[in-house]
């Protein structure tokens, strides 16, 4: 990245602007204003963009129920920028935005209303036996009426009291259930003190109903005709919805037009004017400032662009770039984060090491044929964006990778040899069948523990990977000591370590043990004398040294780590031969055995595939960034975000 600065006359800002939005190259940083404030014009055309986004958005949300959405087969509208600026001039939006308003209130106050009227058809319902007008409860001038419940157990007490208290009463039950009486009481005035505390010492709990000239069931009548008008006139508001629905496409043009204004309004604002010129600065990839002075040349000759020095601890921000093979496993990389600007891209290291464990944790060719296919008809047929078709050709790579080990490894399906057809296995010496181009039996005899070691031996290399990568960086930047005491003195000490191992178990450089062990001697001595050079104290110096050797636990607990290689390919061969033992089970079911084999069959490897792959590729993952990464990448990098023109809907095409 470089920083540059811009400098153009005010005449010709808005095409700059736009030429540089095109391109996509440049992340502006704002421009020092000294105690000058953004001028008033810029912060309004700044607000005015943002409510057309944010009015067009809740267009779009409100008709999404009934717009007709693309198909992951259409893929995404394309459009020229031409055309994109020639729908956004002609078509009418705050038309449509206002008459949404409109609808959008409407909707509510009838749904308001409507559940007001639930709640209160729910009331009333209890009370349809009653036989007085609703606006018959409450006071006259000499009686008194109201209406309420009691548990049943309590209803014949209190009648028995009310009726010794005085004989000008009417007790009317309205309705009985399970354990509550409904029930209307009338009585004179000058007995109302007494009764209510009859009524309160039975908990007598009073109901409130709304008032009117006739009595409830007439109520629920009115509310019943009510509610299916609303309902009706919500049809009604849902129809006109669904008119507009269909300029969604041009709604969502229009939203990514305004996206475009809004991010150059900010971009404007962030630069800084005179009279005569208008300033601009921000980072730049130094392969593409050539091409920015095309582009500025190409309109207007006068301008000047200088190259900045950053100031003291600003950061660069950092974008990442491969060629085409190893840009698909920038997935992989985005997920841990961005390397510091002062740090080496993993993409390129990881991949070969991803790829293979992406295999070995599968280890089943035919899963690996499966993956490839699919994935390759994805591509042919979907309409991917371009970062979901990097994700998808890793993983039709992945199902070539697996597809190769897992007829290393004998894995078809989860078959055994005997279960498989003819033209994938052969009688051996022994004359026991075994796959085609099997190398190893990873679920029989020694197989398991030849797994693991494949794993260890590639665990072992990535390891001395991660430091040979954390060498060559150092050397890139001139520290030259650093990378050879701090990475190759370590190389070479867990080389010998491994030939040390090897050694003392029989296997390789039996001959040479004692000169080996004489190698390890002068690496640990090595490393004593050097890896705490940093201290200024001799015997510090010392200590550190030896402290380091420490180290060794941690370089083989992430050895360790990559047993799981072993585990998650075990796991996808066991679980594909369980589901093909259950389906050979239910075979032997009269007459529908067969279909229901098929079923186990097609539904236990796709779910079998789906969540192998899932464990694959996490698992790959995290070796890469808990092992490999480790040791020599920090992360963290802020991410590069040039202006550029952002789609959320639409793909712009040249």
């Amino acid at each position: 990245m470089q920083k540059m600065q811009l400098v153009a006359s005010t005449a010709h800002r808005q095409k700059l602007l736009d030429a540089l939005q095109a391109l996509g190259v440049m992340e502006l940083t704002e421009v020092s204003r000294g105690n000058e404030s953004k001028p008033e014009a810029k912060v309004e055309a700044a607000h005015s963009a943002e409510l057309a986004i944010a009015n067009i958005d809740f267009v779009l949300k409100l008709i999404s129920p009934f717009a007709k959405h693309r198909g992951l087969m259409d893929g995404p509208l394309t459009m020229k920028i031409e055309d994109v600026r020639k729908k956004a001039k002609e078509f009418d939006f705050q038309t449509i935005v206002d008459k949404c308003k409109s609808i959008e209130e409407t909707i509510v106050n009838l749904k308001n209303e409507h559940a007001s009227l639930t709640a209160t058809q729910e009331m009333l319902e209890p009370w349809q036996g009653l036989s007085m007008p609703l606006d018959h409860i409450g006071s006259t001038k000499r009686t008194t009426t109201i209406i309420g419940t009691v548990q049943k157990t309590s209803f014949e007490s209190l009648k028995e009291e009310i009726e010794k208290l005085l004989n000008l009463v009417n007790i009317e039950v309205v309705e009985e259930t399970t354990s509550t009486v409904y029930l209307a009481l009338t009585y004179v005035k000058e007995s109302e003190r007494d009764i209510k505390e009859v009524l309160m010492m039975h908990k007598f709990s009073e109901a409130g109903l709304p008032a009117a000239s006739h009595d409830v069931q007439k109520e629920l009548a009115n509310i019943k005709t009510r509610k299916g008008e609303i309902e009706k006139d919500l049809k009604t508001q849902d129809e006109e919805l669904k008119v507009i629905a269909k300029d969604n496409d041009n709604l969502q043009v229009v939203h990514d037009f305004y996206v475009w204004e809004r991010d150059k309004v900010y971009a404007e604002q962030m630069g800084y004017d005179t009279q005569y010129t208008f300033t601009i600065e921000g980072w730049v990839p130094v392969k593409k400032m050539e091409t920015i002075k095309q582009e500025v040349q190409n309109l207007t000759s006068a301008f000047e662009i200088t190259v900045l020095t950053p100031a003291e601890g600003e950061e660069a921000p950092v974008a990442i770039h491969n060629n085409k093979f190893f840009d698909q496993f920038e997935a992989v990389t985005n997920i841990y984060g961005l390397p510091l600007p002062s740090e080496v891209d993993p993409t390129p290291f990881l991949a070969g090491f991803f790829i293979i464990f992406f295999g070995l944790c599968l280890t089943d060719a035919g899963y690996g044929l499966v993956l490839f296919v699919a994935c390759a008809l994805a591509l042919k047929f979907v309409a991917f964006p371009e970062g979901t078709k990097k994700l998808v050709r890793l993983v039709m790579l992945g199902g070539v990778v697996t597809f190769v080990l897992g007829a290393l490894f004998g894995g078809w399906f989860g078959m055994t040899a005997d279960q498989a057809p003819g033209f994938l296995t052969y009688l051996n010496e022994e004359g026991v069948k075994t796959f085609k181009f099997q190398l190893v039996n990873p679920s029989e005899g020694s197989g398991p523990l030849t797994f693991l070691i494949i794993a260890a031996i590639l665990g072992y290399i990535q390891v001395l990977a991660g430091k040979a990568v954390d060498g060559y960086w150092k050397l890139k930047q001139g520290r030259f000591w650093d990378a050879m005491l701090d990475s190759f003195l370590w190389i070479y000490f867990l080389i010998v370590m491994g030939m040390f191992g090897v050694s003392k178990m029989g296997l390789f450089f039996a001959d040479d043990a004692q000169t080996i062990t004489y190698l390890l001697y002068i690496g640990v001595g090595a490393l004593i004398l050097t890896q705490g050079r940093s201290q200024k104290n001799i015997v510090l110096k010392f200590f550190s040294g030896v402290l380091s050797l420490y180290g060794i636990v941690g370089i083989f607990a992430d050895i360790l780590s990559y047993s799981r290689l072993m585990a998650l390919g075990l796991g996808t061969g066991i679980i594909g031969f369980a589901f093909n033992t259950i389906a050979g089970l239910v075979s032997g079911v009269p007459v529908v055995g067969i279909i229901f084999a098929i079923i186990v069959i097609l539904i236990g490897h796709t779910l079998n595939i789906a969540i192998s792959t899932l464990g694959a590729y996490i698992h790959s993952s995290r070796l890469q960034f808990v092992e490999f990464f480790g040791k020599f990448m920090e992360g963290g990098g802020r991410p590069w975000k040039p202006l550029k023109k952002a789609c959320k809907y639409i793909v712009i095409t040249n």
